[in-house]
């Protein structure tokens, strides 16, 4: 049976992010793991995966590619480093994007929507533009145009000095810290939806 058995965090209000890393080949099989996510996401009643996305550019012919990709719930956190090629297993992936049950939530993915779409054909269904939810709650219109760690400072005031410790020497940081850090990010950017969509 599939499990989050990679590190656990903990956040700055006691709860805990347990994660998982995976490197997919052509036989991996990721659905159980994006089927614990989604069952996370509905028993914390708001239906939320955060999502973030890393990218690769190929020179020739110069296009984009997806290299990675981060899910996260309340408690949960998964690191998808894809193949490229993509392989046929990815096509889970790809209907769990394209689901209705699940609204994905990310910061600054207008572009990543796009390439997504434009790339690797990827439709995400039911998506929200955190950073724009939030200025239009807020009515401060720049709240859309944050990244990530200062979204979560202006509508959460969380204290960021663990990540900001990581983020601070990034290129020294061995893969657990990093994974940390992909950690606090999906946990904040959930508090900072969950807070805006009350």
């Amino acid at each position: 049976m599939a499990s989050f058995d990679g590190p656990k965090f903990k956040m700055t209000d006691g709860t805990y992010v347990q994660t998982k890393s995976i490197n997919v080949g052509s036989s991996t099989d990721i659905s159980p793991y994006l089927s614990l996510l989604r069952e996370d996401s509905i028993s914390n009643s708001n239906r939320a995966v955060i999502f973030d996305v890393n990218w690769e550019t190929e020179t020739k012919p110069s296009k984009w590619s997806l290299s990675s990709v981060k899910l996260s719930t309340r408690s949960l956190c998964l690191f998808l480093k894809l193949p490229n090629p993509f392989h046929d297993n990815l096509k889970d992936l790809y209907r769990f994007f394209a689901s209705k049950f699940v609204t994905f939530v990310g910061v600054q993915i207008e572009e990543d929507l796009n390439l997504l779409r434009e790339n690797h054909g990827v439709v995400i269904r039911n998506v929200i533009e955190v950073g724009k939810l939030a200025a239009k709650t807020r009515g401060t219109l720049l709240l859309e145009y944050l990244g990530t760690r200062e979204l979560a400072h202006r509508v959460l005031w969380s204290d960021l000095s663990r990540l900001d410790s990581i983020e601070s020497k990034w290129e020294e940081r061995g893969f657990e810290e990093r994974l940390e850090a992909a950690a606090i990010e999906g946990w904040l950017i959930f508090n900072v939806w969950d807070q805006l969509s009350e």
